[in-house]
Formats: structure tokens, sequence, C-alpha cells
């Protein structure tokens, strides 16, 4: 769901207190720093604080992964292997893998307008578990609850943009 304006400070405040509006979520950072652990939001002021150095920067982009409990799914850390020699030295990067996680992409002023929230339906997954047998099946996953807190935080993007 794209927003459509500036992501403000209070626009990623409601955001994030969607985030952490309801129990437990586990929000991680899409993709790491090359050559970082990933990192993961345990408060909403780690996050808000993430979001926030993440859209100052030119061309800025927050991206993170969140899952709630009841969508009783998971998050599977994936290591992204780098060419050094095209990577300024870098070797290793992490991302997330799983067919219920909730992209939160926010854009800095320059490309507000693609700021988005989004999840894969049961279906989508279902027709694509086959590209990835490796990963836990999209029927381990609560689909009500991911569609429920997919659109509870598209609402508040749609709010505040």
């Amino acid at each position: 769901m794209a927003g459509t304006a500036p992501i403000t400070d209070s626009a990623i405040d409601a955001i994030v207190g969607g985030v952490f509006a309801k129990p437990d979520p586990q929000a991680v950072e899409a993709y790491s720093v090359p050559d970082m652990e990933p990192l993961e939001f345990l408060s909403p002021e780690s996050l808000t604080a993430h979001i926030r150095n993440q859209l100052a920067q030119p061309r800025g982009l927050a991206f993170v992964f969140v899952v709630y409990p009841d969508m009783r799914g998971r998050p599977i850390r994936r290591t992204i292997r780098l060419d050094p020699d095209h990577c300024a030295g870098q070797k290793i990067r992490y991302t997330w893998d799983g067919w219920g996680l909730i992209a939160i992409q926010l854009y800095g002023s320059e490309q507000s307008s693609m700021s988005r929230i989004a999840a894969n339906s049961a279906k989508r997954a279902s027709a694509w578990a086959s590209t990835h047998p490796e990963w836990p099946s999209p029927e381990c996953w609560n689909w009500s609850a991911v569609e429920r807190h997919a659109n509870r935080l598209q609402r508040i993007l749609r709010k505040v943009t």
C-alpha cells in the first residue's frame, strides 16, 4: 500500500506505535549492513531510531520485517555471500525468509510515494511454495492473522501519508 506524503516524525511514531500495539512483535532489519549482524528491534524506541536514521540518508529507505506470535510462522535468517572483489571487500550480509513476513518499506522524502506495507497471501505463498522447499510450508502460517496485522499496519500508513 503506497503512501503519498513525506514520512514525517509523527508518521514514523504512528507506524512504530502500530507495530508495537500488539504483543511481542518480532521486528528485524530486512537486510543487514554488510559484514554486520542483522538488527532486531525489541522496543519502539530502537525501531524509531533506526527508521529515522535510515530515512535521513540520501535516497533513504527503512526496510523491516515484522512477525507476531499469532501468525505462527517465523523469519528464517539467511546468509548472502558477497563477492569481495565487487563489494568493497565485504563478504556477507543477512536477510530473512518466510512466507508470511510483513514487509514495511518506508522511503525518505525523495521517494516517499513508494512507501508500503505488504505481505504474501496464503494463495500466493502456496503457489510459490515449490520454489523454496527448504522453507517451512505455507500451511504453518496463520494466514488470517497475517492478513489482519498487515491490513492494520496498512491502514496506519494510509492515515499518515
